[in-house]
């Protein structure tokens, strides 16, 4: 298993490493974020967008449970959908059953799923060819570490250095 870490001292920081990290993305990727509330786990994806050229304000989808946004950049990735999807209010496997979540793997974009936890619900392993864990572990104010792991398809997986 692949793995990176790096300590983030700001939230522009996070967005500014995870802008970097975006490069190293395939098509058909799922990424699994974890960290408690107010981790950095949306700054973490504000930043992915940015890195995959994508231009419009990225909030959480915490209400709205999933945003899409269509990928600028790289070349490779140009055109496909990156999901932003919220789980937190999922209590339940039928609850997570109406997200669509087949729908949105078969589009082989890329899918950043906080609270990624809650995919236990799902009883079903992801349906994609590339899969990241992401933990954002707050260790100060501003402070976080953050732990990046190839879960899935190491090969792709070889170099996950920005």
């Amino acid at each position: 298993m692949t793995s990176t870490e790096f300590v983030s001292d700001s939230p522009a920081s996070t967005e500014a490493f995870a802008a970097q990290w975006a490069g190293t993305l395939a098509p058909d990727t799922a990424i699994l974020l974890r960290g408690d509330l107010g981790a950095g786990k949306t700054t973490f994806v504000r930043g992915l967008a940015r890195g995959l050229g994508i231009t419009e304000p990225v909030r959480s989808p915490t209400f709205t449970l999933t945003h899409e946004y269509t990928i600028q950049q790289p070349p490779t990735l140009r055109g496909l959908p990156l999901f932003h999807i919220d789980l937190y209010r999922i209590e339940t496997a039928a609850q997570l059953h109406t997200l669509g979540l087949d729908e949105i793997f078969e589009r082989s974009g890329v899918a950043a799923i906080e609270w990624a936890e809650r995919l236990e619900l799902w009883g079903e392993s992801l349906p994609v060819a590339h899969l990241w864990g992401v933990r954002l572990i707050p260790t100060g104010d501003a402070e976080r570490r953050i732990v990046i792991e190839c879960l899935q398809k190491p090969p792709a997986c070889a170099d996950t250095t920005p």
